[in-house]
């Protein structure tokens, strides 16, 4: 938005009564845009000198993250897109507040990660990344979106940079009952015991190719119906949630076929297991995208009437709302103990972010502890909301400038 744009009075009350900033919206147009160097490209002079020609000569490194991270910054008006050094894959276009969620869960290499929201895939491809490229490396990230275009979206973006340990389900992440992998390549995990740092090698790698999608049914499920809507290209139905825990020993369901697995993951058996839950699970959850001003822009296009009209509406926040809970629950079913769990949001409101961490908390009878952020003591994040929110991150255009994102990070009790 240009600096001193109105928005629309309901909207601008809306904000205020959520305690979001107006400065926020005005400081957008001069935020910069982030990328961050591929890790398997070891950059030359004539590297460097592409980046400051195509891109800009002002790019700098994001000195107050990690280094390992590799992000850089440049100005509003650079251009990635379109650029050879973009293009062929030497650099990813991410906002460094989605890194912030990403280095949250504090990933290693043979972590199994579930990204229960993944598309676009910047931030499946950053867990990647962090999780190394050595020959040994048995670590995988599943990626579930309800959209099949945005899974689409999603494969491509995978594809150009070659990732080669990650599976795409085109599914509801707030019913999906996929368990991390016991097979990934050569590897397979011993699913009669919980810990996944033992693993076998694999002489026989003969196994068929995943079925068509099963039934996926969840007669044996145990939780009450519930209604929620999803975004227009999403349908609102009335549907069970997964049962709640894994069987004691291992046993064989209806295979759902990805909508993408590389050759590492193809032949995974889906086994449900407590020892095949996963090391560490991302939501990033479904939101009125208030935070993010770039969306937000679009509005000028749709017209600020039918904006309001969907965005006020009670039927749809409450739905909203039940979704976050359910993606967030189902997550932290699929967690293991000891694991980590980073819920986020791009919006501003206090409803969809500490208020659902808070709910989750309390209602998990001693079994989520909500965790400090690692290095967040150096991160430049907006003032928490209140006491009971200190350990929960705030990243907004005018205290960090960044887009705007909310981040909390929960570890399930052993």
């Amino acid at each position: 938005m240009e600096k001193g744009a109105s928005f629309p009075a309901k909207f601008t009350q809306f904000l205020l009564a959520n305690g979001v900033r107006l400065e926020d919206y005005a400081a957008e147009t001069s935020l910069p845009r982030f990328f961050r160097i591929n890790p398997r490209r070891v950059l030359t002079r004539e590297d460097e000198a592409a980046i400051a020609v195509q891109v800009s000569s002002e790019a700098r490194r994001v000195a107050w993250l990690p280094a390992h991270l590799a992000f850089f910054s440049a100005p509003a008006s650079s251009k990635l897109s379109g650029t050879n050094v973009f293009e062929d894959g030497s650099l990813f276009g991410i906002d460094v507040a989605s890194a912030v969620a990403v280095h949250a869960l504090s990933l290693q290499p043979n972590d199994h990660v579930l990204d229960l929201c993944c598309a676009p895939g910047a931030k499946m491809a950053l867990i990647h990344d962090l999780q190394g490229h050595e020959p040994d490396t048995h670590g995988s990230v599943t990626g579930v979106d309800v959209s099949k275009a945005r899974i689409a979206t999603c494969k491509s973006v995978l594809r150009k940079y070659k990732m080669s340990r990650f599976r795409l389900f085109d599914a509801d992440g707030a019913l999906f009952n996929v368990h991390a992998p016991s097979r990934v390549g050569k590897w397979t995990r011993d699913t009669a015991i919980s810990s996944d740092n033992h693993v076998r090698h694999l002489e026989d790698t003969t196994a068929k190719p995943a079925a068509p999608d099963g039934s996926d049914s969840q007669d044996d499920a145990t939780h009450a119906h519930v209604n929620f809507k999803r975004k227009p290209d999403c349908d609102s139905t009335q549907r069970e949630l997964p049962e709640p825990a894994a069987p004691a020993t291992p046993r064989k369901t209806d295979k759902v076929k990805p909508f993408l697995a590389t050759k590492m993951l193809l032949h995974d058996p889906q086994l449900v297991s407590p020892a095949l839950l996963y090391d560490r699970v991302l939501v990033d959850a479904e939101c009125t995208h208030d935070g993010s001003i770039a969306h937000l822009k679009k509005c000028d296009d749709m017209g600020w009437d039918k904006f309001e009209a969907y965005f006020f509406d009670k039927e749809r926040m409450d739905g909203l709302e039940t979704l976050q809970r359910n993606l967030l629950s189902n997550g932290f079913r699929l967690l293991k103990p000891g694991g980590i769990l980073v819920y986020s949001t791009c919006s501003f409101l206090r409803r969809q972010n500490e208020d659902i961490v808070n709910w989750f908390i309390n209602q998990s009878e001693g079994s989520a502890l909500l965790e400090a952020v690692p290095d967040a003591d150096v991160f430049p994040v907006a003032p928490p909301l209140d006491e009971e929110s200190r350990l929960m991150l705030r990243f907004s255009p005018s205290a960090s400038g960044t887009s705007g994102l909310f981040i909390a990070r929960i570890r399930k009790v052993e």
